[in-house]
C-alpha cells in the first residue's frame, strides 16, 4: 500500500511538473493594443490559473514565469518587487504591479498604463 501511494505521488509530481514546464515559455509575439504583461505563477495556485485563463481567453499575450521551475524568477520577484506571493502581475515596464488577481483591478490597471502611453 505504501509503495502504491508513493508511486501515485511521484506520478502526480511528474505530471504537474511537465504541464507547468510546458506552459512556462514566454509568448512569441504581443498584441500592440496591450502593454507588456508578465505573470509570475506557480503550480496549484488558483488565482494564478484564473489570471492565466483570463489572459488566454481574452487573447492577451503575456509572459508566464513559473517561480517553482526557475530560481531566477523567484529571485527577481522577491528582490525587485519585494514579494514572494503569487500571482504577481507586472504591467508595462513596471508601471503597474498587481499582487493577486482581481479581473476588475487588472482591467483598470491596463487602462491606466495605456492612457499613460498616449
Amino acid at each position: 500500500m505504501k509503495i502504491l501511494i508513493r508511486f501515485l505521488l511521484l506520478l502526480t509530481l511528474v505530471f504537474v511538473s511537465s504541464v507547468s514546464f510546458a506552459s512556462s515559455s514566454p509568448e512569441p509575439s504581443r498584441d500592440a493594443r496591450f502593454p507588456k504583461i508578465v505573470l509570475y505563477t506557480s503550480p496549484g495556485c488558483k488565482s494564478c490559473n484564473a489570471a492565466s485563463d483570463y489572459l488566454t481567453k481574452n487573447n492577451i499575450s503575456f509572459t508566464k514565469k513559473d517561480v517553482s521551475l526557475n530560481d531566477a524568477y523567484l529571485e527577481e520577484m522577491t528582490s525587485k518587487y519585494r514579494t514572494n506571493a503569487v500571482p504577481l502581475i507586472v504591467i508595462g515596464n513596471d508601471q503597474k504591479v498587481l499582487r493577486g488577481f482581481v479581473q476588475e483591478a487588472f482591467q483598470m490597471a491596463v487602462k491606466e498604463v495605456i492612457m499613460k502611453r498616449r
